[in-house]
């Protein structure tokens, strides 16, 4: 596989996004809203119990609240694409450029993983925005009132280090195999959505699941999703169809 002749497909979606006000708009709202909406959330739970709590329960409960809403950002990472990766080859079609992109000189795996990575690359950028105004808001929150910095903990690192980028590229390739076989980009994203709810719930698991640390499901599910990542990039190259 040549890279060179992938990032030539990654650029051009990447320009084309660039133009495109309604995925615009939802790379920065969706992370903005994210951002400030769940560290607001987890400040509104702990101040609602700090007159029943010591400070040290409040350090032990924050810390969990921390570990469990951070899971929340891994929904940005599998949205996202069902309005970006979704948007992959059926904006060809509208724009009636896909014939010309079919007869370059790549190969399938090559232009799958250019349409996969163009499509990766702002999901996950938006991803990590909206975890840093989270970082930024909690921390700021937490030295002013508990006196310590809740972040980063080793399951924040995990989530953000290995969860968000693998369930990100999960979500971008299924959306992307969905966006080369319908017509309708509305379908597409409909789809789209309605595959992506298994991955949501698998990733909010170390948060459901009390009896076995958070940090042992994590791995166990990191290494799930490479496996399944991996796994769907060989069923994407198999059954694509130029023609």
């Amino acid at each position: 596989m040549r890279f060179s002749k992938s990032w030539i497909v990654s650029a051009k979606d990447l320009s084309v996004f660039r133009n495109n006000k309604f995925i615009l708009y939802s790379l920065i709202a969706m992370p903005l809203l994210m951002g400030l909406i769940i560290p607001l959330t987890l400040i509104y739970s702990i101040e609602a119990q700090a007159a029943l709590l010591t400070q040290t329960q409040l350090v032990e409960m924050a810390n969990y609240l921390v570990n469990t809403l951070s899971s929340f950002f891994v929904l940005t990472a599998v949205a996202l694409p069902t309005i970006i990766a979704s948007y992959s080859f059926i904006g060809e079609k509208l724009e009636k450029s896909l014939e010309p992109l079919l007869s370059t000189p790549t190969t399938d795996g090559e232009l799958l993983f250019g349409k996969s990575l163009g499509a990766l690359i702002p999901c996950i950028g938006a991803t990590y925005i909206g975890e840093l105004i989270f970082v930024i808001v909690v921390n700021g929150w937490s030295m002013i009132n508990l006196g310590t910095f809740l972040l980063p903990t080793v399951y924040w690192a995990l989530v953000t280090g290995i969860v968000i980028p693998l369930a990100g590229v999960l979500s971008v390739e299924a959306n992307i195999i969905i966006s080369s076989r319908v017509n309708d980009l509305r379908a597409a994203q409909q789809i789209g959505g309605i595959i992506i709810m298994p991955m949501v719930l698998l990733t909010l698991l170390p948060s459901l699941i009390q009896t076995i640390p958070m940090v042992t499901i994590t791995l166990i599910l990191s290494g799930g999703l490479a496996i399944a990542d991996i796994g769907l990039f060989y069923l994407s190259k198999a059954t694509f169809q130029r023609e």
